[in-house]
């Protein structure tokens, strides 16, 4: 045997041999598991024995989905996240247009990410073009919601994007007006990327070098795979074959340390058709990058109000939300991916944009049965009981963000009312209705750290002392295969990964709490203390 891990407590997520305290890996592949006695019989002198001094082993972790190649990008650009006011956030772009001046930068953008004025104590109102306009004066600026369908900017950068000449009534573009007629700054949906246009699209040799970097900063985290959504992200609509090349590049040599199932997005169906052809589902580059879906938006988020509701929005009954793409397109999206054999997993906030992805799967099934096709819906926050049975009907799989719960606790019950509330977020009911839930984190929207993921899934902590719907929590066993089988199970990919099973490749998180035993309240005190992929120690603390 190359290795054997021996002398912990191993919870292997495989039903056949739940609990055992040894495995046994060679060439990357699990061989064996038992007890240390069982196990160490097959050590030779070039084994290598890990002592794991009684620590608790799991599969690795599988985040279901997030956007790494995002995530890299946005932790270059001046973070609004931390702001706890307006007013600090006007500050940081005050001293951020006069660094630019300062270094004969003025014409260069100020594209700042992560506000959330769900979290400001003196004004929760977007900040509009003339508040930024005091704020960064002639230096085009940009600001991006959390969610990132939301951008704010001041009147020099929407001159450039050409967008001051729109007109109420007449505009094609999801945007708001001041009462003088004039544009009040911010864009919705597909037109919050406009800005994009004037981002360079990074190299093949940049992508590569972002990718070794992300994907070694989540097996700090436990984290031996990843769905990440990176297409269009930096430079919509100019940065895929980029992205594809540099995963080809990264994967073939070896330098990526979790595995990526990619969530391709491709939103036009011409293009779709191409993509399909060239890159059928499951193309690999190596053994740690496989595509997996295509990746469709459905609607925006719930603190913009630009989730789709079958209803209107209790806090503003004017509001329903705004549809990404009108039934023709999303039916034409999914036949085309369907038909080559790809599940298409689509971005649903509200009940309706689930609604019109329901009839979307039904649409294509009934024009080509596929009894395995693992179509799914992502984040399925705002959602009827109603809609959960459906789901379960057609096989559909919920891709779910229980740290979420860490916002959404104090907005929800105001958008959609206590009724609709109740039934949302409902990952109670998704496990007893076996429907496959895999957990994400959304990244960069919340750290991709699945222990918080875990603690909320269990506790539903509304951070007020008290539980959000604690009857929709599932139990720590559940949430566990939310984060190791059932994100494997998301990629096609269950019978070679996500439990420590003879046969599977060798990937496991060593923490240093043995999550099944301690009180649910300690398990952000939990600790990753080693990372094994492929049989690799990829990360140790």
């Amino acid at each position: 045997m190359d290795r054997i891990f021996y002398n912990g407590v191993i919870k292997t997520v495989d039903d056949a041999q739940p609990l055992v305290s040894a495995v046994c890996v060679q060439g990357g592949i699990i061989m064996r598991t038992g007890s240390d006695e069982e196990m160490l019989k097959y050590k030779t002198e070039n084994t290598e024995l890990i002592d794991l001094q009684g620590k608790f082993m799991l599969p690795g972790f599988i985040d279901s989905h997030m956007h790494m190649i995002l995530t890299h990008y946005q932790n270059m650009l001046p973070d609004l996240g931390g702001c706890k006011t307006k007013k600090e956030v006007l500050d940081l772009l005050r001293a951020e247009a006069d660094r630019h001046r300062a270094e004969g930068r003025a014409d260069e953008w100020i594209n700042a990410v992560n506000f959330n004025q769900d979290y400001w104590s003196d004004d929760k109102n977007i900040p509009t073009r003339l508040e930024l306009d005091e704020a960064a004066g002639d230096v085009p600026c940009r600001i991006l919601r959390c969610c990132g369908h939301t951008a704010s900017h001041n009147t020099k950068a929407l001159e450039i994007m050409n967008v001051m000449k729109e007109k109420p009534g007449e505009t094609t573009l999801n945007m708001k007006f001041l009462a003088d007629g004039t544009p009040q700054g911010q864009l919705f949906e597909g037109d919050a990327e406009l800005a994009a246009q004037f981002v360079e699209v990074p190299s093949v040799e940049e992508y590569v070098e972002w990718i070794k970097e992300e994907t070694a900063n989540c097996a700090k985290l436990g984290l031996v795979g990843i769905h990440s959504d990176d297409f269009n992200m930096v430079a919509p609509g100019r940065d895929m074959d980029n992205v594809m090349a540099a995963y080809k590049v990264a994967g073939e040599s070896g330098v990526m340390k979790c595995k990526v199932y990619e969530q391709c997005r491709v939103e036009e169906a011409d293009i779709l058709k191409e993509f399909v052809k060239k890159y059928p589902r499951g193309t690999q580059f190596g053994t740690r990058f496989v595509t997996s879906a295509i990746k469709e938006m459905g609607d925006g988020s719930l603190g913009a109000h630009s989730a789709v509701l079958r209803g209107s929005y209790a806090n503003d009954p004017e509001a329903k939300g705004v549809k990404v793409h009108e039934d023709d397109e999303m039916f034409e999206l999914f036949r085309i991916a369907h038909e080559a054999g790809y599940p298409v997993v689509v971005h649903c906030i509200g009940d309706g944009a689930v609604e019109q992805v329901l009839n979307g799967i039904e649409y294509a099934q009934n024009r080509h049965p596929m009894p395995d096709i693992r179509h799914g819906i992502v984040h399925c926050q705002i959602m009827g009981t109603d809609q959960l049975y459906r789901m379960q009907r057609n096989n559909v799989l919920a891709y779910v963000q229980p740290v979420f719960c860490r916002a959404d606790a104090g907005i929800v019950d105001d958008c959609v009312g206590p009724e609709l509330a109740k039934q949302s977020y409902n990952w109670r009911l998704f496990e007893d209705l076996g429907i496959h839930q895999s957990g994400g984190s959304d990244c960069p929207v919340e750290p991709c750290d699945p222990i918080p993921n875990i603690y909320y899934a269990v506790t539903r902590d509304n951070s007020k002392g008290g539980s959000w719907y604690p009857e929709n929590a599932v139990t720590i066993e559940e949430a566990i295969r939310m984060f190791t089988i059932e994100g494997a199970y998301a990629g096609y990919a269950e019978s070679t990964r996500g439990s420590i099973t003879p046969g599977k490749y060798a990937d496991f998180v060593v923490l240093s709490q043995d999550l099944t035993k301690i009180d649910p309240k300690d398990i952000l005190n939990t600790k990753v203390l080693m990372t094994v992929l492929e049989g690799e120690t990829v990360y140790e603390a």
